[in-house]
């Protein structure tokens, strides 16, 4: 199965956030940030697979909206690294991700936390079974694109122009990436993300 290069996701990706963007005021901030992916999976199969966290990248941009209100907006563009470790082999997948959350926070001077909800849409760039523990149609068959909810925390600290952010959030598949195959059924991922990153203000 031929997949879209990453480059190529990202800039398509970038594109649609700022065409769809609202307005650009001074509450709004493009940030990068990057760091850390817990994962792992969920799914039937018909035979016993012991299976384990992954650990991998997390990583992109994004276009925060609501500084100084209770409540906020964030879209963002980046890549993940997914999968898990089935009896001992890493089941390695990688996706661009577009996730989209509602936030709830409490401005508080030069600190704001939050907690936020929403949903990603995922584009699968990468797969690599090496040992074949799914079968050996697994990567030519598992599903392109994933639903997953999202939910977590973060915390920004404004520094004029200039922020600093800390992330954590759980993202849960939603749809099963392995409709197509014979031998594991209801393939989600589940996925830990801790990240840090900063920000830039937009606007007069």
């Amino acid at each position: 199965m031929n997949r879209l290069p990453v480059r190529t996701l990202l800039v398509a990706s970038l594109a649609a956030l700022a065409s769809s963007a609202p307005a650009l005021e001074a509450q709004t901030i493009l940030g990068v940030r990057g760091g850390v992916s817990v994962s792992s999976a969920s799914f039937d199969v018909s035979e016993t697979l012991d299976d384990s966290n992954r650990t991998g990248f997390v990583g992109g941009v994004f276009l925060d909206w609501g500084q100084s209100t209770l409540f906020g907006f964030q879209v963002a563009a980046q890549y993940a690294q997914k999968g898990a470790e089935i009896d001992n082999v890493d089941l390695d997948l990688a996706y661009l991700e577009i996730p989209a959350v509602v936030k709830v926070g409490l401005p508080l001077g030069i600190v704001k936390p939050s907690v936020f909800g929403g949903v990603a849409l995922g584009f699968n760039t990468s797969c690599d079974d090496p040992d074949q523990v799914f079968g050996a149609d697994f990567c030519d068959d598992v599903s392109s694109t994933e639903w997953a909810g999202v939910f977590g925390a973060d915390a920004a600290f404004y520094l004029g122009s200039l922020s600093l952010w800390i992330d954590a959030r759980y993202n849960v598949g939603l749809n099963d990436i392995s409709s197509d195959l014979e031998f594991v059924d209801d393939l989600k991922n589940r996925a830990w993300n801790i990240s840090g990153g900063v920000g830039f203000g937009l606007g007069g």
